[in-house]
């Protein structure tokens, strides 16, 4: 066994089955045609973290239900108190107890396993996707932002921006985990190491440091990796790689970072040979997404609104003609829903007209109308097979129908602050 396993206990979360139009609920009672080896008994799950309870929230993502409850929409307009047929009490709930205050997680690119992070402790728990059990817990140096898995799974690395590699050394480190032994492996010092990105070869690590222009050079394949710094930068924050592993695709996010190198750009940077070929200037690059060969950007250059841009990395060559106005804010996250809707979230952001969420309909390349201000948005995940997006915002699952931008129905309230949310079965 290659962690030592601990007992999952599923205790009593407490769970309020609400719906956006103030009707009521009803309980057709226990989910009891799923052959899952699960406590959940549930095929298609979403595990979102609770930063209340240290707990994972399971839900079936297919019914936006939670385990053992099939909630459906009575559409008579009173609030009732639901009353299952059996399985217990309309407040219990299957989840997978961490402890702690557990914010983001990382699903393993081979689904077999999440790994969660607590920041009361700095410790990361892995979780066995197939049992439902906790694996195991990797205790790191100091606070961590982020991590990423290698495209094989087997290793993970954890930028630590204030961690001590050794006395008297400058704050900053990326460790190494082996995900076979749930152990750290290796750690490197990179000062103020804030995020990274890996290479689909697996054999490119680029760490982003805090306050920096300089981006950070590592082979995690070699014997002994060491960090070699790359400057000509204008505060990169994250890159994206070409299929190939090649080319990566570099964000500078530029004065809004604090910078005075540069404006907000997105560089090609060659892999081979260290250097930066092609500069495309955007409006704001905080966050990104890539796709075939089309990246997504999208930063806050100041005032009263956010930027998106459109860049074809291709011919390194923007798309926009002028960036799109979007909502304020520091944006971090962004999610594809199936029907070609592109949602941008922002952890930050005035939230009075319009609030931390963005939604682009990439077909018109155009703004769609903003939703409901409803605070921060930690996270997001398009949902398989619907048109729905699951997006973490103020600490609540709100659910969303991307046909129309706008929530839908049924939704589901935890008891505690919610912040990440992953698709475990794909």
């Amino acid at each position: 066994m290659k962690r030592a396993v601990l007992l999952l206990v599923c205790s009593a979360a407490l769970l309020l089955i609400v719906s956006c139009s103030g009707s009521g609920n009803s309980v057709t009672g226990p989910n009891g045609n799923v052959t899952v080896n699960a406590p959940s008994q549930l095929k298609n799950r979403a595990f979102i973290t609770n930063q209340f309870s240290g707990n994972i929230q399971i839900v079936d993502s297919q019914n936006d239900t939670t385990a053992y409850y099939n909630v459906t929409n009575n559409n008579t307009g009173n609030s009732t108190n639901a009353t299952p047929t059996s399985g217990g009490t309309p407040s219990t709930a299957v989840n997978i107890v961490v402890g702690g205050s557990l914010s983001w997680e990382l699903l393993s690119p081979d689904d077999l396993e999440t790994l969660v992070y607590n920041p009361q402790s700095n410790t990361l728990t892995f979780i066995t996707n197939s049992s439902e059990v906790t694996n195991g817990t990797v205790s790191l140096g100091g606070r961590a932002p982020m991590g990423v898995y290698s495209a094989d799974s087997k290793n993970i690395y954890v930028p630590e921006p204030a961690a001590l590699l050794t006395t008297g050394s400058r704050p900053g480190v990326v460790q190494f985990i082996s995900s076979a032994t749930g152990t750290v492996s290796n750690s490197i010092p990179v000062p103020s190491a804030q995020s990274l990105a890996i290479s689909p070869d697996g054999n490119t690590l680029l760490v982003f440091a805090a306050n920096s222009d300089t981006m950070y050079f590592v082979n995690p394949t070699a014997t002994s990796p060491t960090a070699i710094a790359i400057p000509g930068f204008a505060r990169p924050v994250s890159a994206f790689f070409s299929s190939d592993s090649t080319t990566a695709y570099i964000l500078n996010c530029g004065p809004e970072c604090g910078s005075t190198a540069g404006p907000p750009s997105v560089m090609k940077f060659d892999v081979a040979s260290k250097t930066i070929t092609a500069t495309v200037p955007v409006g704001g690059a905080t966050v990104g997404l890539l796709k075939n060969t089309t990246l997504y950007v999208a930063g806050y250059p100041g005032g009263a609104t956010g930027t998106f841009d459109v860049v074809d990395v291709g011919s390194m060559t923007r798309s926009t003609s002028n960036p799109i106005v979007i909502g304020d804010g520091t944006h971090t996250t962004m999610a594809i829903s199936n029907n070609n809707k592109l949602y941008i979230g922002a952890v930050t952001c005035a939230n009075v007209t319009a609030g931390c969420l963005s939604i682009m309909d990439l077909g018109k390349v155009a703004a769609d109308p903003q939703p409901t201000p409803l605070g921060a948005v930690t996270a997001m995940q398009s949902i398989p097979n619907r048109d729905v997006m699951y997006v973490i915002q103020g600490g609540v699952l709100n659910i969303y129908d991307t046909s129309t931008g706008q929530l839908q129905s049924t939704q589901i309230a935890f008891r505690g602050a919610l912040y990440s949310v992953v698709q475990v079965d794909q």
